[in-house]
């Protein structure tokens, strides 16, 4: 029984309707949390320097210099989340240069400024610092190091404490079909304490996006089909932008999301198709560095 069906049964146990229920628990996400602070597993590192595999150059952007490291996971040590089929073991690395991501325009342009490089466990590695060019100023690549500790959480779409102004048919609709999801929320709340969280610190794995602006899933949504919603009634136009954003946020999900070391308002958010997920392809994620303010 994975913690979804715990929720259910919870739920069904205090009297609330099962078809209610199966509404509420499709909205339901879990997340892994990592914090600095000494709660859950340990699971990994911000900053400090990487090991990378043997025979493997310290990745690097277009124009050649090396991108700097931000974070490491260890997955075996990651709590398990259900439907995020990270790997059972090995280390997760991640590399980004903010300023040069956010310089581009468009998708795969910010990929060439990020990396996620997955090291299985048991692979050889030497220091980062080794494959280096001479002369690199080591320390323009590395954030500040601390250590991480993991819990899970339990997340809800924050549209539901949206007016019905702002929502479009489908979600008024499904709002009306719940009329228990106070009652859920707080049952969700204390099966899954929430762990306070600051984004400059932490790190989140799967969940929702976090967004203080347009979410990644607006730029990845299919614009054939959103142009051919212009031709139909505001209602239904809405309908279909939702309907949308909900099949890539199927289809994607958040690898690694977590503030940019030294700047306060830069967020650094990593997506990685469900399916490249589970066969291990962490090349194909895509970056989509947000500046806050």
């Amino acid at each position: 029984m994975d913690e979804r069906d715990q929720f259910r049964r919870a739920a069904i146990g205090q009297g609330v309707p099962e078809d209610e229920v199966a509404r509420f628990a499709e909205l339901i996400r879990f997340r892994i949390h990592a914090c600095q602070r000494e709660e859950g597993v340990h699971a990994g590192r911000r900053g400090g320097r990487p090991r990378l595999p043997v025979g493997m150059p310290w990745p690097t952007c277009p124009e050649g210099s090396p991108l700097p490291f931000l974070l490491r996971l260890d997955c075996a040590a990651l709590p398990r989340v259900p439907d995020l089929a990270l790997p059972a073991d090995g280390t997760l690395l991640f590399f980004l240069d903010q300023e040069g991501a956010q310089d581009v325009c468009g998708i795969e342009n910010e990929k060439a400024y990020a990396r996620v490089v997955y090291v299985p466990v048991g692979a050889g590695t030497v220091d980062g610092e080794d494959v280096l060019p001479a002369g690199t100023d080591l320390g323009r690549l590395l954030a500040p190091e601390h250590e991480m500790y993991a819990g899970l959480q339990a997340e809800l779409p924050d549209w539901l404490d949206d007016s019905e102004d702002w929502l479009c048919d489908t979600q008024i609709q499904l709002l009306r079909d719940m009329p228990h999801r106070k009652e859920m929320s707080a049952l969700l709340e204390q099966l899954w304490p929430e762990r306070k969280s600051w984004l400059s610190k932490d790190v989140f794995v799967g969940g929702y996006t976090i967004s203080a602006q347009d979410p990644p899933e607006t730029f990845m949504m299919d614009r054939e089909r959103i142009q051919q919603a212009r031709s139909l009634p505001r209602a239904e136009q809405m309908v279909a932008q939702y309907e949308e954003q909900r099949r890539v946020m199927r289809e994607w999900v958040p690898l690694a999301q977590f503030g940019v070391p030294d700047e306060a308002y830069v967020n650094a958010r990593f997506l990685i198709r469900h399916d490249d997920l589970a066969a291990g392809r962490f090349d194909r994620a895509l970056s989509f560095c947000e500046f806050t303010e």
